[in-house]
């Protein structure tokens, strides 16, 4: 959007987002703001918030803000709500779930997403999926909706982006992102199971946070599979894709997924479940596959696809760039349209 000359775009920046050097980098004006690390330090940045608060609300007055698009729902979002309204700025906020997902239902912090939605003017998503849970579950019209889908997270431009000459089968799965009930992974383990006896040299590779507790027993005895269960910071992303041949999405259910720009970025197919937004990102037999079901069984036949059919796989990694690179600017269009509407 910066690049787009009818656009003056600030950026109001947490000093301690993972970003921070990378968005700094951007040149562009803004305010910084400090917020916090962890749950200690996010209760005692409370007695802050109105000096932050104050220092907004000036900013938005001295550079004759006049919309303010929030592009992730955050705690301190309905404290600094107030200073928008007094500037007068429009408020657009960007729901990448209308409702929480199975294993991080927590009623209070849903009720502090639903307040902030009641109180937007418009809204951004990133899927149709979205699209239609966030207007059933709020009662919403369509024409205060935009859907701008993402393109490819950036940080393989640096790497060039990965180019793949696939030259053998895939054989190196990998298990990115959060580990929590609705991304499957159990169904992965399964899956893995019954295809390593097929497949000697096939590893598994799974790298998030989360409580692996529950898939300790179906870890036991599986072999060739390797796991960094910790929080993976943005500058060890790329170095983890590199070493994947496919990545696997076996969610329950998927707003959208930002693994799978992820994906893109690095050239790497992937295979998912026919889970909400899932069906809209992956292209069959272009950029990835998707089982027929959400069942350990369909990914197992689902990954054996690849496994078996070097040239499927070979078709994907030359077709996973082709329209992907468009979207950003399709979204920056599709949100000026919106803001002009």
């Amino acid at each position: 959007m910066s690049k787009d000359p009818d656009v003056a775009l600030h950026i109001s920046m947490s000093k301690q987002c993972d970003l921070y050097h990378t968005i700094k980098n951007l040149g562009l004006p803004g305010i910084e703001v400090d917020t916090y690390y962890g749950i200690f330090f996010a209760l005692t940045s409370l007695t802050n918030l109105a000096t932050v608060r104050k220092a907004f609300f000036n900013y938005l007055e001295d550079n004759k803000i006049d919309t303010v698009i929030c592009t992730m729902q955050h705690l301190w979002n309905p404290f600094m709500l107030s200073a928008i309204r007094r500037s007068n700025c429009r408020y657009i906020v960007t729901v990448h779930d209308a409702s929480l997902h199975n294993g991080e239902q927590l009623a209070l912090y849903q009720w502090w997403l639903d307040w902030e939605i009641r109180r937007a003017d418009g809204y951004v998503v990133l899927s149709d999926h979205v699209q239609r849970e966030l207007r059933a579950r709020h009662r919403l019209s369509r024409d205060r909706i935009v859907i701008a889908p993402c393109g490819p997270f950036n940080q393989f431009s640096a790497a060039k982006r990965l180019v793949r000459q696939p030259v053998t089968p895939p054989r190196r799965l990998l298990f990115f992102g959060r580990i929590i009930a609705y991304k499957g992974l159990d169904l992965l383990l399964e899956a893995y199971r019954e295809l390593k006896p097929n497949y000697s040299n096939l590893s598994l590779m799974i790298c998030g946070s989360g409580d692996m507790s529950p898939y300790e027993e179906k870890l036991r005895d599986l072999r060739d599979v390797t796991v960094d269960n910790r929080y993976i910071p943005e500058c060890e992303v790329t170095s983890i894709l590199e070493k994947a041949d496919l990545i696997v999405l076996p969610y329950r259910e998927a707003s959208q997924s930002g693994v799978m720009h992820l994906a893109e970025a690095a050239g790497v197919p992937v295979v998912g479940t026919p889970a909400g937004a899932l069906m809209e990102q992956i292209v069959p037999g272009t950029n990835g596959l998707i089982a027929d079901a959400v069942t350990a069984e369909a990914l197992n036949a689902t990954i054996a696809r690849f496994l078996n059919d070097l040239e499927l796989y070979g078709r994907c990694i030359q077709g996973i760039g082709g329209s992907a690179d468009t979207r950003w600017s399709e979204a920056v269009s599709r949100i000026k349209t919106f803001l002009q509407a």
